[in-house]
């Protein structure tokens, strides 16, 4: 089927005396992919440059370009029906006609040019030269670079998707572990600077002799967190409390000269010790929470 669509194509361009070199000429394509075309062989390039030449082609003859494409693809599935022409031979063509094909189409043989015409030709500078214009072009060639080309930029527009992908799971895995810059102190920092405040923090020797007289004088009151609660301690008769959360599993340490005013959201989650005796915890805080409960060098005092 595809060979006689070529042999129909070639002889629409018969009957209209147009040449191959014509088409050639104009259309820029190399002849022998046109003769190619008129064989009826178009595997010699890919599929989208054949649809172009046989565009071109159809063009060049002054045919309608969609209707000899349509006529390709049904010579393709085998459904191509010949084209009925008005004679078979081309013996309507004029003389003209018939010579102009057959110079431009099969003269192989060139006039001798006269010897100074060839001197004249040879001593011009290649500037003056005129230049033939190339139709030798790769084509196959220029599809597997253009393949390589695609490929290349399809694995970098993956990997750059991937390594997307990957900083945004990475962000929001680790988007939770950011803290604020302003850093709240913890309950320990809040009960070493009440001991400073206690110890005056003067000089040094100043801190060792304090340190010396409420190691054996003061109170020290040990909380120990079983479950993260949050508790708020006032200190002999200081109106501003120590106020903080404890993390579970965790314990802080606090002095005293005279008594605490202790106070839990969690009763059963904090365990209370007095300079390292364990205080047990009075039945009317039996409750959810703490509140307010006195605690002197005696223990627990009942309220």
């Amino acid at each position: 089927m595809l060979k006689q669509f070529g042999q129909d194509l070639k002889k629409l361009r018969e009957l209209k005396g147009i040449s191959v070199a014509e088409i050639s000429a104009e259309s820029r394509i190399n002849p022998k992919f046109l003769y190619n075309i008129e064989n009826g062989i178009f595997d010699f390039v890919p599929e989208t440059y054949t649809r172009s030449f046989i565009k071109a082609y159809a063009k060049a003859i002054d045919e309608n370009e969609n209707q000899i494409l349509n006529e390709y693809d049904k010579a393709k599935a085998g459904f191509y029906a010949k084209r009925k022409f008005a004679s078979d031979d081309a013996t309507k063509l004029t003389v003209d006609e018939k010579l102009r094909i057959s110079v431009l189409d099969n003269a192989k043989e060139k006039a001798e040019e006269p010897v100074y015409q060839q001197s004249i030709k040879e001593d011009k500078p290649d500037y003056m030269k005129p230049k033939t214009p190339s139709y030798d072009y790769d084509y196959e060639s220029d599809t597997k670079k253009s393949s390589i080309v695609r490929k290349i930029l399809i694995g970098v527009l993956i990997l750059a998707v991937c390594a997307g992908i990957y900083f945004l799971v990475d962000y929001l895995n680790h988007s939770g572990d950011k803290k604020s810059d302003v850093k709240p102190k913890s309950f320990n920092e809040i009960s070493s600077e009440y001991e400073n405040k206690i110890s005056g923090k003067i000089d040094s020797a100043r801190i060792k002799d304090s340190l010396k007289t409420l190691a054996v004088d003061s109170l020290r009151l040990t909380i120990k967190a079983l479950k993260d609660i949050k508790v708020k301690v006032y200190v002999d008769d200081d109106p501003d409390a120590i106020d903080g959360e404890i993390a579970a599993k965790d314990s802080v340490i606090i002095s005293a000269k005279n008594q605490f005013r202790f106070s839990a959201n969690a009763n059963q989650s904090v365990e209370i010790y007095l300079n390292g005796r364990y205080l047990r915890k009075p039945t009317s805080t039996a409750g959810t929470s703490i509140k307010n409960l006195v605690i002197n060098k005696d223990g627990i005092v009942t309220q």
